[in-house]
C-alpha cells in the first residue's frame, strides 16, 4: 500500500510539472513578468459621475430655479436638462450647453517576480510579488452651462432678487462649471498560485493573495462667478430676505482624496511559452481595498465658502442682527473638510510577457 501511494504521488508530480518548460534538462523557475491591463470604472466612481452627483444644494438656493439639486451634477441629469431645455422657448431653458465624459477607464501597468516551487515541494505551486500602477486613461470630464432663467422671470421676482442679493439679473445667466475627475494608485500584490497543464508549453493557473494599496482620486472644479452666484444666492421672495453668499470671482480648486489600505487579490490566467526563456500570458485579476476618508489636501477658502453657501444659508450667513435675541453668528467657511469613500478596486484584464532567468 505505501508503495502504490508513492508511485501515485510521483505520477501526480510529473503530471503537474511546469509544461511551459517541459523537456528541458534543467527547467527554469524564476521569472519576471511585465504586463499592461485595462480597469473599467476606476475608483468605482461611475455611478457618482454618470447617475448620482454629489453634495445636496439647499432648497433656498437660486440653483433650484435651474433644477440643480446637486453641487456636482451627474451626466444623466445634465443630458436630461439639456434635451428638455433645447425643446422649449420658455423661461424653462435651464441649461444652454453641457459635456458628459462618463465613468473613468483606467490603464494598469507593472510587473511581478515569480518563483515556481515544483522542484522545492514537488507540487505545482508558485509565489509571486509585484508592483502595479493604475492611472486614468479616459472619462470623468463634465461641464455644464446654465440657461437664462432668472433674467426672464416675471419682473416682480427679478426685482426682488436684485434687491435682496445686490446682483443684476444677468449675473445669474450663462454661468459655467467644468469638473474633471482623476484617479491613480499603486498596488503591491503578494500571491500564492497553482498551475494546471493544458498541453506541452501551455498551462493555466489561479492565484490568491494580499495587496497593499496607496492612492485615490481627485476632482478639479472650475466655476465661473455667474455659476457660483446661482449656487450661493438664497432668496425668499415672500419675505424679501436672503443674500448672495458666494465668493467673488468664482472657484478654481482641486480636491484630493488619498489613502493607504490593505486588501485581497485573486485571478486566473494562462501562459504559453514562445521560446525557452520567454512566454506570453493573459490574466483576469480582481483586487482592491476601500476606506472612507477626508480630503487629503487643504481646499482654498473660496471653495469652503461656496460649499458652505450652497449647503446652508443659515450656516453661511447667520441670522438676525448682532445683539438681537435671535442672532446666530454664521461661518462662511464651515465646510472645512469633505468625506468620501476611496475605492481602489475592480477587475482588470492583463496581457504580458514573462522572461525566465534561472
Amino acid at each position: 500500500m505505501p508503495i502504490s501511494v508513492s508511485v501515485a504521488g510521483l505520477a501526480l508530480a510529473g503530471l503537474f510539472s511546469n509544461p511551459a518548460l517541459a523537456g528541458d534538462e534543467d527547467p527554469m523557475r524564476f521569472s519576471l513578468g511585465i504586463g499592461v491591463g485595462i480597469r473599467p470604472d476606476m475608483a468605482q466612481l461611475g455611478s457618482t459621475i454618470v447617475q448620482d452627483g454629489t453634495v445636496d444644494v439647499a432648497g433656498s438656493s437660486l440653483a433650484g430655479y435651474y433644477s440643480t439639486n446637486k453641487f456636482l451634477m451627474s451626466d444623466r441629469d445634465n443630458m436630461t436638462l439639456q434635451a428638455n431645455s433645447d425643446a422649449t422657448d420658455t423661461i424653462f431653458n435651464l441649461q444652454s450647453d453641457h459635456k458628459v465624459g462618463g465613468s473613468m477607464l483606467g490603464l494598469e501597468k507593472g510587473g511581478d517576480l515569480r518563483y515556481e516551487l515544483d522542484d522545492v515541494i514537488n507540487f505545482p505551486l508558485f509565489i509571486s510579488a509585484g508592483f502595479y500602477h493604475t492611472g486614468k486613461l479616459s472619462g470623468g470630464e463634465q461641464s455644464r452651462t446654465m440657461g437664462d432663467v432668472v433674467p426672464n422671470l416675471p419682473d416682480l421676482y427679478v426685482g426682488a432678487i436684485e434687491t435682496i442679493t445686490g446682483n443684476a439679473a444677468e449675473d445669474y445667466a450663462g454661468g459655467t462649471m467644468s469638473t474633471t475627475w482623476d484617479a491613480s494608485w499603486w498596488e503591491i500584490p503578494v500571491s500564492l498560485g497553482m498551475k494546471v497543464p493544458i498541453k506541452p508549453h501551455w498551462f493555466v493557473y489561479g492565484k490568491f493573495g494580499v495587496s497593499i494599496f496607496n492612492g485615490g482620486f481627485d476632482i478639479t472644479v472650475d466655476i465661473d462667478e455667474k455659476y457660483a452666484n446661482v449656487l450661493g444666492s438664497h432668496v425668499d421672495t415672500a419675505t424679501l430676505t436672503g443674500s448672495d453668499l458666494s465668493p467673488d470671482g468664482g472657484v478654481q480648486d482641486t480636491i484630493s482624496f488619498r489613502t493607504g489600505a490593505v486588501g485581497l487579490n485573486y485571478g486566473l490566467g494562462t501562459q504559453v511559452n514562445i521560446k525557452k526563456r520567454f512566454a506570453l500570458y493573459f490574466e483576469l485579476n480582481s483586487s482592491g481595498a476601500a476606506k472612507t476618508v477626508y480630503n487629503s489636501n487643504q481646499v482654498n477658502d473660496d471653495t469652503k465658502q461656496l460649499f458652505t453657501a450652497l449647503s446652508s444659508e443659515l450656516i453661511a450667513g447667520g441670522n438676525g442682527a448682532e445683539g438681537d435675541p435671535t442672532y446666530i453668528q454664521g461661518d462662511a467657511t464651515w465646510f472645512d473638510q469633505l468625506a468620501y469613500p476611496v475605492v481602489m478596486q475592480g477587475a482588470s484584464g492583463r496581457l504580458g510577457l514573462r522572461c525566465y532567468f534561472f
